[in-house]
């Protein structure tokens, strides 16, 4: 039998290299029936033995890995090809050995049985001979690979502005904390295969791709840690030739793949990261990634290289380089994962590690930034480039104009036929509101401290602009500088978590603290049981947070507790927890200065540098503005983008446009039918009103000349009457003369 096996080893992998397996047997796995209520495509099992012992294999199905009907790109005489790989969704099986402790199966059981089995901490593979009539399979014990190793360079991490520890704008929050990690994530994740790893395989399209599932399958064998599902949305095999220089240091290839990414990768298919995998051997690194790109359409990049054939470790290395995408930094001596030696973020990586307490710190910090909303869309039955509209799933997908998902009852924008209602101009955003788009400039996203920016509705879109900050190095408070939209000033940290009034600690303070080692000051912790690790005098500032002014207790979590010690006229203050392995206690920032031309990396005051994108404040924002994370200048109100020279009201080419506020909603075509429709109306209203007007003139001037006929009667017969009054006058002064004259007569 081992004859046979070596006769039909060359038909079954003649494309492999020698050193990859380091032994081999061919084996007859024999299905046996299920017994039970379950749907029997459900599970399985099966019986083969492995190096003369019968073992008894139990499966589980698996759907959830890929998307239906992903696409796959290949070339062919230069012109880019789709096509959709023969994969069935029942297919994939996972499971274990029966009696046999930590064993994982990880198979596909089309076309027979083809994959991975972990047994005692030897991986196996499993392939059908394909020649056999028997359903025989070879088994293949894999060599021993050492040790992988990673690194991220200074430049690489800050060429992404967002590839330091990302630190919560705000205390942790146990309720917060619950809800992200209740819920599953879904990385979706775009794998492109470099020629010589696609001619390692055999420059067989179908291999390639069942290749790469297979490695996705593994992978979320550790992502399970996290609650994370790694979906493979997609691949891109490069069959005619590398269509960016691959050379032989990552760092480069990576630049060179992600620029490709950017350009011709990004239009075509969505994704959350997209991964290149290289058949070349790198030298000591085999790994690099942008530190938190995921979900971020400049950096959501990484390289990995596989020139073996161990499945499992290259599974670890490329959860390793996605561990980074997510925002997970390397492990320190201080993390722990379950006892095992090295944990999975370790920079030396292996194949029989985990994610630690650190790991888990981290990412929980990544979504808590809102920088992983991405990962909470679980795909759908077929990938986001391609699929079609499923109204009603609560997603607004082309060609809806809403999705008001199972609650369409009382939306007053969204019809449940994912239409806008009538007069609705959005339904949902944070440039929407009443159903309206709000105003062109409208502030959609407030600024939150000095080395944030501000972003504006544009007026016609109902979605606000992404998050932007200031690059990294940008000075803030004097002698400190900006990190990941944060200043690095240890005030502002006491501040965010003390309130108002408080400071940080003078430097004895820090000292009272944490040359201590225990739970309320320390630089950071090992062992089980914990052992707290004190400060020496070069990184005292670079354990607890310390603070100063206090005069609010902040609300803290269970299991935590605050202490104050007097310092001169005052109190220091400091937080500690009784879980060690929670996120409770507050350390200063990462990145917080702690010595001339040194800062605070993991607990330790020592050499950094902050290598930023390509912008000058100087150069490139003409000193009217400031560079943001990325690489665009956020321009003076006065100025406009991109390079701020011009007149304009400020903002960058990402923020939005931050014009002067104007009442006037930018038309749309329902509006001016509206509008063109009620025309006619408001010009009878118009004419009804001109005629009006002319009506009261018209009843004015009537009732002036009727009130004035009277006033001009009345004077005349006023004249005629004081004529009457002088001539009766006239005519008693005439008596009274001719009574004076009878008088004197008589006298005499």
């Amino acid at each position: 039998m081992l004859l046979l096996g070596i006769v039909l080893l060359p038909s079954i992998h003649g494309h492999l290299g020698p050193g990859h397996y380091s032994s081999y047997e061919i084996v007859i796995p024999k299905s046996l029936t299920v017994k039970g209520t379950e749907d029997p495509a459900e599970k399985t099992s099966y019986t083969l033995l492995m190096q003369g012992r019968k073992q008894r294999v139990h499966l589980k199905v698996r759907r959830d890995y890929f998307v239906h009907d992903f696409p796959v790109y290949s070339y062919h005489n230069g012109i880019l090809g789709q096509e959709i790989p023969s994969i069935s969704h029942d297919c994939h099986y996972e499971g274990y050995i029966e009696g046999v402790p930590g064993s994982f199966v990880s198979v596909n059981t089309c076309s027979g049985l083809r994959g991975i089995l972990i047994k005692e901490q030897t991986s196996y593979v499993i392939e059908p001979i394909l020649s056999s009539k028997r359903f025989e399979h070879a088994l293949y014990s894999v060599a021993q690979q050492a040790p992988v190793s990673c690194s991220i360079s200074p430049r690489d991490s800050q060429a992404v502005s967002t590839s330091q520890q990302q630190e919560s704008r705000k205390p942790h929050d146990l309720q917060a904390l619950s809800y992200l990690w209740s819920r599953t994530k879904y990385v979706e994740m775009f794998v492109v295969v470099n020629n010589q790893r696609f001619q390692m395989w055999g420059s067989d399209v179908n291999e390639t791709v069942q290749r790469v599932v297979d490695v996705v399958a593994l992978a979320n064998v550790f992502t399970r840690g996290i609650n994370t599902e790694v979906v493979l949305a997609g691949m891109e095999i490069w069959t005619e030739g590398d269509l960016t220089e691959v050379p032989g240091d990552l760092q480069v290839t990576l630049r060179n793949f992600n620029s490709w990414r950017q350009g011709e990768l990004l239009p075509r298919v969505r994704h959350d990261v997209a991964h290149m995998i290289v058949g070349h051997h790198p030298g000591g690194t085999w790994g690099q990634a942008f530190l938190s790109g995921a979900c971020t359409s400049g950096f959501a990049a990484a390289v990995e290289a596989f020139h073996h054939e161990d499945a499992l470790l290259f599974a670890a290395l490329m959860v390793h380089q996605l561990g980074h995408n997510l925002g997970i930094q390397h492990d320190h001596s201080a993390c722990v994962c379950k006892g095992r030696h090295f944990c999975l973020m370790h920079e030396t990586v292996t194949k029989e590690s985990g994610f630690s307490n650190c790991s888990s710190d981290y990412l929980y910090r990544f979504l808590h930034e809102h920088k992983g909303a991405c990962l909470f869309n679980k795909p759908r039955c077929k990938s986001r480039g391609r699929r079609d509209a499923n109204c009603g799933n609560g997603e607004v997908e082309a060609p809806e104009e809403c999705d008001c998902g199972s609650a369409c009852d009382g939306d007053p924008c969204c019809e449940p036929t994912c239409k806008l209602k009538e007069n609705a101009q959005c339904s949902r955003g944070l440039c929407c509101s009443k159903c309206k788009m709000l105003m062109r400039g409208h502030v959609c996203r407030q600024s939150i401290g000095p080395c944030d920016l501000p972003e504006y509705c544009d007026g016609v879109s109902a979605k606000c602009p992404a998050d932007s900050y200031m690059q990294d190095g940008t000075p803030c408070h004097e002698q400190f500088f900006c990190l990941k939209a944060q200043c690095t000033d240890p005030s502002i940290q006491c501040k965010n978590f003390f309130g108002f009034g408080s400071i940080s600690a003078p430097e004895e303070c820090y000292t009272s603290f944490n040359s201590k080692g225990d739970l309320f000051g320390s630089c950071g912790h090992s062992g089980n049981p914990v052992t707290y690790v004190s400060c020496s005098a070069d990184n005292i500032k670079c354990g607890n947070l310390v603070c100063t002014g206090v005069s609010l207790l902040p609300l803290i979590k269970p299991l935590s507790a605050l202490i104050q010690r007097p310092h001169e006229n005052n109190w220091c203050w400091s937080t500690g927890t009784f879980q060690p392995d929670s996120s409770s206690a507050q350390n200063v920032l990462y990145g917080t200065p702690c010595a001339n031309n040194k800062a605070c990396v993991q607990a330790e005051c020592t050499d950094f540098t902050l290598d930023t994108v390509n912008c000058s404040d100087s150069e490139m924002c003409n000193e009217n503005g400031v560079c943001n994370n990325l690489g665009n200048c956020h321009c003076q109100d006065g100025f406009a983008p991109p390079d701020c020279k011009t007149e304009g009201s400020g903002g960058s080419l990402d923020s939005g446009p931050p014009d002067k506020p104007s009442f006037v909603n930018p038309p749309t075509k329902a509006i001016e039918e509206e509008s063109a429709s009620k025309l006619p109306l408001i010009a009878l209203i118009l004419l009804g009103l001109l005629l009006l007007v002319l009506i009261i003139c018209v009843c004015c001037c009537k009732r002036r000349a009727a009130a004035a006929a009277p006033l001009e009667k009345t004077a005349e017969e006023a004249e005629v009457e004081e004529e009457e009054e002088e001539e009766e006058e006239e005519e008693e002064e005439e008596e009274e003369e001719e009574e004076e004259e009878e008088e004197e007569e008589d006298e005499d």
